[in-house]
């Protein structure tokens, strides 16, 4: 199972005690954003103050290497190192590929709003977040084929009943998550992505000129689609033989009686 590190170009991004909920989280840049702790004890948070007046959203940005995969995975995790505070329901969105931030560039404020919020990566986490351990996301369909199809994958990871479901905490609510980015000084502590390589699509078994490739690698595994058409005998596929080139089958009869 190979392991791909988070990029160092990861970013903690706050908006914190904003008048509303909506300028909280749906402003297109961050009041402040850090790419260089270690790590961070308050990284994720969704909060609302005792008076109802401060609202605050801190959300997690990664990137990932993908450009060596050509081929979707048949599975893949995403795991984060816990630290301090044990807030959970949490869950990895999208972030478009127009974030300025990916596996060879640092995210930048302006990449706040740049999360599909449509899209998601994975089931939220409901688990016990671990502050002696990774906490693991297991990745969806739709983060499998971006792997595959994109040089890098670009995810959020944020609070899921309020920051992704836009719900308004109420007043006093305090959920926060802690956590080591990929800067952390503990190589055992940083954030990547561990995934199961798919396999590569079968040869054909038999060639068009009816070559047969029946020991060659890739090819015990090969599906062929099904055919109601007139074939030949010989291997129950339509092809260049097929009634040596006739359109339609011979007629064959009985014959006339000779004396």
């Amino acid at each position: 199972m190979p392991d791909i590190y988070v990029y160092s170009g990861d970013a903690n991004m706050r908006m914190n005690n904003e008048s509303s909920w909506a300028n909280a989280r749906d402003v297109s840049t961050a009041e402040t954003i850090d790419t260089t702790s270690t790590a961070y004890s308050a990284g994720i948070r969704e909060a609302r103050t005792s008076n109802g007046i401060g609202h605050t959203i801190r959300r997690y940005y990664l990137a990932v290497d993908t450009s060596d995969i050509s081929i979707k995975p048949k599975s893949a995790t995403l795991k984060i190192y816990g630290y301090t505070n044990a807030g959970s329901n949490l869950i990895a969105v999208k972030v478009s590929q127009s974030a300025t931030g990916d596996a060879e560039t640092d995210f930048v404020a302006s990449d706040y709003g740049k999360i599909d919020f449509n899209t998601t990566y994975s089931a939220e986490y409901t688990g016990t977040w671990s502050t002696t351990g990774y906490n693991e996301f297991v990745l969806n369909d739709a983060a499998l084929t971006e792997m595959s199809n994109s040089n890098s994958i670009k995810i959020a990871v944020i609070g899921h009943d309020h920051d992704y479901l836009n719900v308004t905490p109420t007043a006093g609510f305090t959920r926060t998550s802690g956590f080591y980015p990929a800067t952390a000084t503990d190589v055992n502590t940083r954030p990547l992505i561990s995934y199961v390589a798919g396999d590569p699509p079968p040869e054909i078994l038999f060639d068009k000129d009816y070559t047969i490739n029946s020991y060659k690698i890739n090819v015990l595994s090969a599906e062929y689609s099904k055919s109601v058409g007139q074939v030949p005998f010989f291997l129950g596929v339509p092809g260049p033989a097929t009634l040596r080139g006739r359109e339609n089958a011979p007629i064959t009869s009985t014959g006339k009686k000779k004396n």
